[in-house]
C-alpha cells in the first residue's frame, strides 16, 4: 500500500492532537470524516465514512464545509479527522512547483510536500480530472489526443466553465492550441450539452469543450475525451487525506479497498444520480454495499 509514513509531529496543534490521541493504533472514539460543498465531494465522504464503519470504527461526517479550503483548516484545527480530496489540486497547494503529471508522480510528490501531522492514503481509480472533449465532427473527425487536433483549434469555438478557464491556458502554452472563440457556460453539463448537440446558437458551432471527468456526470461518456498526451494536466484522482496518529492500520487498510473499487465512472454515475433528485446519503451506501464495505 502507498501510504506516506507517519511524520514527526513539530507543529503546536498537531503536537496536542498527537498527545491526546495517542499512537497510530489507537483511533479516537469517533472519527469525523469532513467534505467540500460539492455533491463530489459530500459522496466521497460518505463513501470514506462507510468504508471507516466496516472496520467497526465510530464515525460521523461533517459536510458543507464550502470550498475545498475549509477542509484543510478543519484538518488543521482538529476538527475532522480525514478528509477526501484530490491529489492534484492538494499538490498545487503543497508544492505548486512540481511538474508532475501523471498520477504515480503526483502522489509522489504529493507524499514529499505535505506538511507534517497529514497523511494520504492509496489514491483511487475514480479522478475528477479536466479533460478536453469533443464531438466526432469536423474539423476534429477521429481526434484521439490533444495533439491530434492542435493544428486546428483556430477553426472551432470551445465551450468551458468560468472554474475551468484557466485549462485553456495550458492546452494553449503546451500544444499551441489556441481556440478561435470561448463560449462560457453556467455548469459542466451545460458544457456537455452544448458539445453533445453540436451546439447551434445563431452561427456558432461548438465541437469543443473543457469538463471535469467526474463533476460533469455520465452524459460525458457519449463525448470524446481525448488523451492529454503531452501532460498539460495534473492527474486529479481522489484521496484521503488524514491526520497522523488517527487512524489504526485496518482502517487505514479500508481506504485501500475504496482505492481499488471506487471508478470515475462510478462517481459521475452518482453525481448524476444526485443532480436528479436520489438521496445522496443512499447512493453513496448502496455503493458501499455494492463493493462489501
Amino acid at each position: 500500500m502507498r501510504v506516506s509514513g507517519l511524520r514527526v509531529v513539530v507543529l503546536a496543534l498537531f503536537s496536542c492532537v498527537a498527545m491526546s490521541c495517542g499512537t497510530a493504533e489507537q483511533p479516537s472514539s469517533t472519527l469525523v470524516v469532513g467534505s467540500s460543498d460539492t455533491v463530489q465531494g459530500e459522496l466521497l465522504a460518505q463513501i470514506y465514512a462507510g468504508a471507516l464503519r466496516s472496520t467497526g470504527a465510530e464515525v460521523r461526517t461533517q459536510l458543507d464545509e464550502g470550498d475545498r479550503g475549509d477542509p484543510l483548516a478543519a484538518l488543521d484545527r482538529g476538527d475532522v479527522d480525514v478528509a477526501p480530496e484530490l491529489m492534484g489540486e492538494l499538490l498545487d497547494t503543497f508544492d505548486s512547483t512540481s511538474e508532475a503529471t501523471e498520477a504515480d508522480d503526483v502522489f509522489a510528490d504529493l507524499n514529499k510536500s505535505l506538511p507534517q501531522g497529514l497523511s494520504v492514503a492509496d489514491y483511487a481509480a475514480a479522478e475528477d480530472g479536466l479533460a478536453l472533449v469533443i464531438a466526432d465532427v469536423n474539423p476534429f473527425p477521429g481526434a484521439e489526443t490533444i495533439t491530434d487536433i492542435a493544428s486546428r483549434c483556430s477553426q472551432a469555438t470551445v465551450s468551458v466553465t468560468v472554474a475551468n478557464a484557466e485549462a485553456l491556458n495550458r492546452v494553449r502554452d503546451r500544444y499551441g492550441c489556441s481556440f478561435a472563440s470561448v463560449r462560457i457556460e453556467a455548469d459542466e453539463e451545460a458544457v456537455v450539452e452544448a458539445v453533445e448537440a453540436g451546439a447551434v446558437t445563431g452561427s456558432e458551432f461548438v465541437p469543443a469543450g473543457v469538463i471535469r471527468t467526474a463533476s460533469s456526470g455520465p452524459r460525458a461518456k457519449d463525448l470524446t475525451a481525448l488523451d492529454d498526451d503531452e501532460g498539460a494536466f495534473r492527474a486529479q484522482n481522489v484521496v484521503p487525506l488524514f491526520r497522523d496518529g488517527v487512524l489504526n492500520e485496518n482502517e487505514i487498510k479500508a481506504f485501500g479497498v475504496v482505492a481499488g473499487e471506487l471508478t470515475t465512472a462510478d462517481l459521475a454515475d452518482m453525481i448524476g444520480e444526485v443532480r436528479e433528485g436520489a438521496k445522496l446519503d443512499e447512493v453513496a451506501t448502496r455503493w458501499l454495499g455494492e463493493h462489501n464495505l
